[in-house]
């Protein structure tokens, strides 16, 4: 008999143990679905070292054992995605050829694989040791984006567990996200949107050359097709929020950051200048600008001036090039580092000819009466970001850029509407609503842990955490990595379009790695770490053996009398 006590659960119980089960470490994919479904926290991840002591294997320098050792316990692909994926996992099932197993490890907890296949920033290449230790990491997010082109999946129903209803406000990647949570928990789940169809920021603020309107509609279908309930076209104010408060147990609000912060210096309302969200909300899908009120865009031959440094001013700057303009710039506060930008957005950007001026401050917008002619500068001096912003100018040291449109990329607001709920014990709040968010896994990332909060708040009961923050663990001295024999095979660049043929169309710039280079690129895994499980904690339950992917790396070995046969 054996008394186990169950962390992620409110009870203890006791088992007659017949049974243990062994991992594998040269089967194990390290996926983590045993640990995920193990009712006793029995199995935890082991991180193997990665040799750095030969000098013919990398020209990188070396590291003492202890150093490396050091290192394993905390870095790895499995620790920096937000939404606690093991890249492993679906890496490794991809060069077994496993697709559709690789899939669905990246489903359930992510529920919009093919729109992070291709704009998110992947932070788990970061924390790939082998593009730490040894040469580059591997080409997750490319992986990711293969296997959500080429399998075609079909998932099954959700469970309807709980009599609880949710209704969560606002379709874009937070509430998307924890829709697929509450319902994977077992809730019913009607999600609301004020537009025609789901995706919020992800069809209205990120341009369709890094990601095609199809792709987020097709995930949109699959979560619908699951069992989530989707109504459309219906704006919350707060009489009808009240009434969604009556109607349903809990309401989660995810409705984003739909206001543009302005820029109020001299000449802010002049012809010519606008938001980010007003621009980019104006490129419809026949890559033509609608009429916005009072204005008719017409950028032919133009210069476009973008205010900012981040992602949607290169987004807002690239899409203007498309537009037709024969001049565009781009000026932000920040200098070197402190730019917010992802780097390959920026080397693209550059490549399709537009210009980046770090360190200037506009001053105010010239011209003749309502007309825009150009803006003013003065040079950023003490800038500080520390989580307030703060900086310098200098008045001599200045310039003036010419514009005949001006769109002002420098933030966003949520509707301050929601300030008046944030205390409302059956009201909760993800994504930029509850803390602004820098990216579309970060704003999925909130999603995931506010549809805990409110399971917690229903059931009464603590959850293991589920946002990844987890514990790595030494493997055994001897279990090493020796990455040599592959490091004959280069990381294959992300197939791109030209610059020239880029900038033609609002066509997705970035195409597809094929099935042989993706073979090679999963295999240039290191496998560097694979799960194992505590005796002691084991209960013999087999759930991890029914559970895993690979079919044969856990097995169950049978007890008698307190020994092993």
């Amino acid at each position: 008999m054996k008394e186990v006590s169950a962390s992620g659960n409110v009870m203890s119980f006791t088992i007659d143990r017949t049974a243990i089960a062994h991992i594998d470490p040269s089967k194990c994919v390290n996926c983590g679905t045993c640990r995920d479904i193990c009712p006793t926290e029995a199995i935890e991840e082991l991180q193997r070292t990665v040799c750095r002591l030969c000098p013919t294997c990398t020209d990188r320098p070396a590291m003492t054992m202890d150093e490396n050792d050091n290192f394993s316990t905390a870095h790895a692909c499995t620790t920096e995605c937000p939404l606690g994926i093991s890249p492993q996992g679906y890496v490794n099932l991809t060069r077994l050829g496993q697709y559709e197993d690789a899939y669905k490890l990246i489903w359930k907890k992510n529920p919009l694989p093919a729109v992070c296949g291709r704009i998110c920033h992947h932070p788990c290449e970061q924390g790939c040791k082998r593009g730490t230790l040894v040469d580059e990491p591997i080409a997750i997010r490319g992986i990711k984006r293969f296997l959500s082109d080429h399998v075609d999946y079909i998932p099954p129903k959700y469970p309807r567990i709980y009599d609880e209803e949710i209704a969560v406000i606002g379709a874009g990647p937070a509430g998307l996200t924890a829709a697929h949570y509450l319902s994977l928990a077992g809730y019913r789940v009607t999600v609301f949107d004020s537009e025609p169809a789901a995706g919020g920021m992800l069809i209205s603020g990120i341009p369709k050359f890094r990601l095609p309107r199809d792709v987020v509609a097709e995930e949109v279908d699959r979560l619908a097709q699951s069992g989530i309930d989707f109504v459309f076209s219906e704006k919350i104010g707060k009489h009808r929020l009240e009434e969604l408060k009556s109607e349903f147990d809990a309401v989660l609000v995810a409705a984003g950051a739909p206001t543009s912060k302005e820029l109020k210096i001299d000449g802010w309302r002049k012809e010519g200048v606008m938001t980010a969200l007003q621009f980019m909300s104006c490129v419809d899908q026949d890559e033509l600008l609608k009429r916005h009120p009072g204005q008719n865009f017409d950028f032919s031959g133009g210069s476009v001036v973008v205010i900012g440094g981040g992602n949607v001013a290169l987004d807002c700057a690239r899409s203007a090039v498309r537009l037709g303009a024969k001049k565009v710039t781009c000026t932000c506060l920040e200098s070197g580092d402190d730019v917010p930008c992802h780097e390959w957005e920026r080397r693209e950007a550059e490549e399709e000819g537009i210009e980046i001026l770090e360190g200037w401050a506009p001053q105010r917008f010239s011209g003749v009466h309502n007309e825009l002619t150009g803006i003013d500068y003065e040079k950023v001096i003490n800038f500080k970001n520390d989580g307030r912003l703060s900086f310098d100018t200098d008045a001599y040291q200045t310039m003036t850029l010419p514009a005949d449109w001006v769109i002002v990329a420098v933030g966003q607001a949520p509707d301050s509407l929601w300030g008046n709920y944030y205390e409302e014990p059956n009201v909760f709040f993800a994504g930029d609503v509850k803390d602004p968010v820098n990216s579309v896994v970060g704003a999925m990332a909130s999603g995931k842990e506010t549809a805990v909060q409110i399971d917690e708040f229903f059931r009464g009961r603590t959850t293991k955490d589920l946002m990844n923050l987890r514990t790595l663990h030494s493997a055994p001295e001897l279990e090493k990595v020796f990455p040599a024999n592959r490091l004959r095979i280069a990381r294959p660049p992300m197939p791109i379009l030209d610059a020239e043929d880029r900038m033609r169309s609002f066509n997705e710039g970035e195409t597809d790695y094929s099935e042989s280079v993706i073979t090679t690129e999963a295999n240039r895994c290191l496998q560097c770490g694979y799960q194992s499980v505590d005796p002691e904690k084991c209960i013999g339950c087999g759930a991890c053996q029914r559970e895993c992917p690979k079919g044969d790396a856990i097995t169950m070995t049978s007890i008698d009398n307190g020994g092993i046969r």
